[in-house]
């Protein structure tokens, strides 16, 4: 303060308004910041984000609508159920086999198949296969689906042994007298899962499928996808924040603290699927060049502003001298 007196006037002017320049260049740096990162984040997971799941999601539900369509066909053809209700006599295993091949053709299907829940024969495309294992023995999924009040189930999988993923629709039929059962087919979708693996948001974000009960389908690290791996136990999150995305809606979205620092995350549910599709982005990816530039931006003010201001201070305080 001692030496503040002792300084000339026009040093006085000069050092009073470089510190209010500094502090208008922090002070408009730090609002700007804070002001255009909350109206980016918004926009991100307002606009982008929703933009992103809800393109993939759209494209799974197409890619799945017609082998859908299929299978509902398969399940209400009328030769099919008579046959059924006939009790399946073994004069018609040609027949059936003959249209389950062309079906099988026309889906592009890997298998079609016909399981009946009152002789417990399991036909695929070439004919009988087996039988179903008693109930409580085995074949739950056929069990599971026949006592609940769905109409059909479809699930996309990852064959263990070819590593392929599979799509597999089981829809009910109905013969009448009791007789029901189950017919569908089953398709490889390793193009679609090879797609959501290499989508890319903006310059480093992914895009994932992630089960109903929170377990992870396709991921762009391989080593996720051995069904062992969970939503809830990645670095940076938890039990609530996979419960706030896994909640069965068609977009809801959180920010978390990933080693690699903050990350922007939505999540989009598929019911047809009982899946979802998780999409998620670096904020830094979001804010870092704007951050930059409000900073040059702020910089080159106060610096053009500054000098001039300093030029006016040394010119009067010229003059005043």
């Amino acid at each position: 303060m001692h030496v503040f007196r002792n300084l000339s006037i026009r040093t006085k002017l000069m050092s009073s308004m470089l510190a209010c320049l500094l502090l208008f260049v922090a002070v408009s740096t730090v609002l700007g910041f804070v002001l255009t990162g909350a109206s980016l984040r918004e926009r991100v997971v307002g606009q982008e984000l929703p933009a992103v799941v809800g393109e993939i999601r759209n494209d799974i539900l197409r890619q799945i609508g017609t082998p859908l369509a299929v299978a509902q066909s398969v399940a209400g053809n009328s030769f099919v159920l008579d046959w059924e209700a006939a009790g399946e006599p073994e004069g018609g295993n040609a027949a059936w086999a003959k249209y389950a091949q062309a079906v099988k053709q026309q889906a592009r299907a890997s298998s079609v198949f016909w399981v009946s829940g009152s002789t417990g024969q399991y036909f695929g495309d070439q004919g009988p296969l087996r039988k179903l294992a008693p109930k409580g023995e085995g074949d739950k999924w056929f069990y599971d689906l026949l006592a609940s009040d769905k109409s059909q189930v479809l699930e996309i999988d990852k064959d263990v042994s070819s590593h392929v993923y599979m799509l597999f629709i089981n829809v009910k039929f109905d013969a009448g007298q009791g007789k029901q059962g189950i017919a569908g087919l089953g398709l490889s979708v390793d193009e679609l899962a090879q797609a959501v693996r290499g989508y890319k948001v903006g310059e480093s974000g992914s895009v994932s499928l992630v089960r109903g009960n929170g377990s992870i389908l396709v991921h762009r690290d391989p080593a996720l996808v051995d069904g062992k791996h969970w939503l809830k136990d990645r670095p940076g999150f938890s039990a609530d924040l996979s419960a706030a995305l896994l909640n069965r809606e068609r977009f809801a979205h959180a920010m978390y603290e990933a080693p690699s620092g903050r990350q922007l995350i939505a999540s989009s549910y598929v019911p047809e699927l009982d899946l979802y599709v998780i999409a998620e982005l670096p904020e830094a990816q979001v804010l870092g060049g704007v951050r930059r530039t409000i900073a040059l931006t702020s910089a080159v003010a106060g610096l053009v502003g500054g000098g001039i201001g300093l030029l006016v201070i040394w010119l009067v305080s010229r003059a005043i001298a």
